[in-house]
């Protein structure tokens, strides 16, 4: 793999650790979410005129389908971030979409499982394991077996699997559309599925969250789609599969950022944890 598509790569996983960072330090979640998403929009409508090409009517229905699971994912992340750590599910979001792929592979494509696909698999489950391990002890070795079952574990993996299902619609829709005029509509389409709820029902927290993180709403908007830019980039560069794998490093950088500059606590339990991921996601990165 070329140190040019390493340091895109870096920089993607930086960007991306970095908005998620953004996103959990705002105040409501989900509104400053879709607000970026909405700033996005807007951004990059120019440079996606200039590139248009015309869109079959076949990717329309992948894009309008990406969008919506795009738009689940985008709301249930605000609301775990609204209330769970940035170093619990973050990991747990980006490490569970890759398993829930593979496992979605086998059951309903009969695709087969090699040993490093066995392997990656053993190495998720066991980094999302170590996640909720809160004490080197007994009990505290036990515990994940119920802590995995309370809500801030159902709703980080739903995250997964929302990112799975859109992940798996993208790979179709990119083969029908230039990739940076799909993602752009993929966005498009899921700011306007949110809009009713958001100026219906949010609309005073609108308000507050624009007034007081607006500077941070524009940044994180640059930074989401631009890290997808260069991630796109590169995979012009090498393999996808390697791409996909490398990518994932900002799920180490989440959990660090959550540890230290958030202050969450048991931090070396879900730093090690997220490494296992990590591990994990380049093994099955390897099926490809």
């Amino acid at each position: 793999m070329e140190l040019g598509a390493i340091a895109l790569l870096v920089a993607a996983a930086v960007m991306h650790s970095t908005w998620n960072l953004l996103a959990k330090r705002s105040l409501d979640k989900q509104v400053f979410l879709w607000l970026a998403m909405c700033a996005c929009s807007l951004f990059f409508l120019v440079p996606v005129l200039y590139i248009w090409q015309p869109v079959k009517p076949a990717a329309w229905l992948l894009i309008l389908l990406s969008g919506v699971f795009e738009a689940v994912y985008y709301t249930v992340l605000g609301k775990a971030y609204q209330s769970y750590d940035l170093s619990l599910i973050y990991p747990l979001a980006r490490g569970s979409a890759p398993l829930f792929v593979v496992v979605l592979a086998f059951v309903f494509l009969r695709e087969s499982i090699p040993a490093s696909g066995a392997a990656g698999i053993l190495l998720i489950v066991t980094g999302i394991y170590t996640l909720h391990i809160k004490r080197l002890s007994r009990e505290g070795l036990v515990a994940p077996l119920i802590g995995m079952r309370e809500h801030n574990s159902r709703i980080g993996l739903l995250c997964g699997l929302s990112i799975a299902c859109y992940s798996v619609v993208d790979k179709a829709g990119v083969a029908l559309v230039r990739p940076e005029q799909y993602i752009y509509l993929v966005f498009l389409a899921s700011c306007v599925f949110l809009a009713p709820r958001m100026l219906i029902h949010r609309r005073p927290q609108i308000n507050v969250e624009w007034s007081r993180n607006a500077p941070r709403v524009l940044v994180t908007a640059i930074l989401n789609l631009g890290a997808y830019f260069l991630v796109l980039v590169a995979m012009t560069q090498t393999k996808v599969s390697y791409v996909s794998g490398v990518r994932e490093m900002s799920i180490v950088l989440g959990a660090l950022m959550g540890t230290l500059l958030l202050k969450e606590p048991f931090g070396k339990s879900k730093i090690l944890g997220s490494v296992l991921i990590f591990c994990g996601i380049l093994c099955i990165s390897l099926l490809k």
